[in-house]
């Protein structure tokens, strides 16, 4: 079975044709290029968890098709989208917008329906670094273990946290040590149909359970660096419906925040910027 989703990675070359035709959905076969890593077992994983994360990365994939049938092929955009909610950013104090953004330039994932409006956070400091000391302890992140809040009023419908932390390697580069490339995360229903969704979270740290209640600005949990991540940060996104894999994302207004020390009544936010909540009540 290996032996084949490995081969199935060639079909990475249609995407090609799809460049030269400028016709998206044939670039969308570039995703089969993940396929080449089915025979490659990561040494953080034992085989059972390299199969379910093979797995998970390939319905990621069937999911790209599934979510533009779902919106016939005409995926939320922040023209189109009626937001359900305005949301808070899920933390405290100042923190970077490493990726992320509302169009195709400055988007976490623009391919992957589910991630095209994701945000990574994490913290730096005046030197623009994000951690001192020795970079493969994550304790020297200045974003580690920071408490994570929820952005919104809503109902818990997800809990994870027994996975590890992933291991920090090469820079830029990781190993994920889970069987889930969100890690631990958690999933909050905030409408009929708005869904978020934070990753990577300290392993152990969430302080809520599957049915739970939770407020704008309650603590849920703390930031870490399990699943496929290379250092320490919050991956935040709003998906239309609670399947990470198959779900449309959808583009987040965010309300009452700051931006680069301006105050934002109201607004989107895109990578490259310094944001905090300005009120969380």
């Amino acid at each position: 079975m290996l032996k084949f989703i490995s081969k199935l990675q060639w079909l990475f070359w249609i995407g090609f044709i799809g460049v030269f035709l400028d016709n998206p959905y044939l670039t969308l076969f570039f995703l089969f290029g993940l396929c080449g890593f089915a025979s490659v077992f990561s040494p953080a994983r034992n085989d059972i968890s390299n199969l379910i994360f093979l797995g998970q990365n390939l319905w990621m994939l069937a999911g790209i098709l599934i979510a533009h049938i779902r919106h016939g092929f005409h995926l939320p955009d922040k023209n189109s989208y009626k937001p359900q909610v305005h949301y808070s950013l899920p933390f405290n104090g100042k923190w970077f917008v490493v990726n992320g953004g509302i169009d195709r330039e400055s988007s976490h994932s623009w391919l992957l329906p589910s991630q095209r409006y994701a945000y990574d956070f994490f913290m730096k400091n005046s030197e623009d670094t994000t951690f001192v000391g020795e970079r493969e302890k994550l304790e020297n992140y200045f974003c580690y273990a920071k408490d994570v809040l929820a952005p919104a009023d809503g109902v818990v419908i997800s809990v994870v946290s027994h996975f590890p932390n992933t291991p920090i390697v090469a820079e830029g580069e990781a190993d994920c040590a889970a069987s889930d490339v969100r890690g631990n995360h958690i999933i909050i229903r905030h409408s009929k149909h708005e869904y978020s969704m934070i990753a990577h979270l300290l392993p152990n740290s969430p302080c809520v359970q599957k049915g739970d209640r939770v407020s704008r600005g309650q603590v849920i949990a703390k930031c870490g660096n399990s699943g496929n991540t290379s250092e320490p940060h919050i991956h935040f996104q709003i998906q239309y419906g609670k399947s990470f894999e198959i779900s449309a994302g959808l583009p987040i207004l965010f309300t009452r925040i700051v931006v680069d020390g301006k105050k934002m009544p109201e607004g989107f936010i895109t990578k490259g910027h310094y944001v905090e909540n300005d009120s969380l009540i």
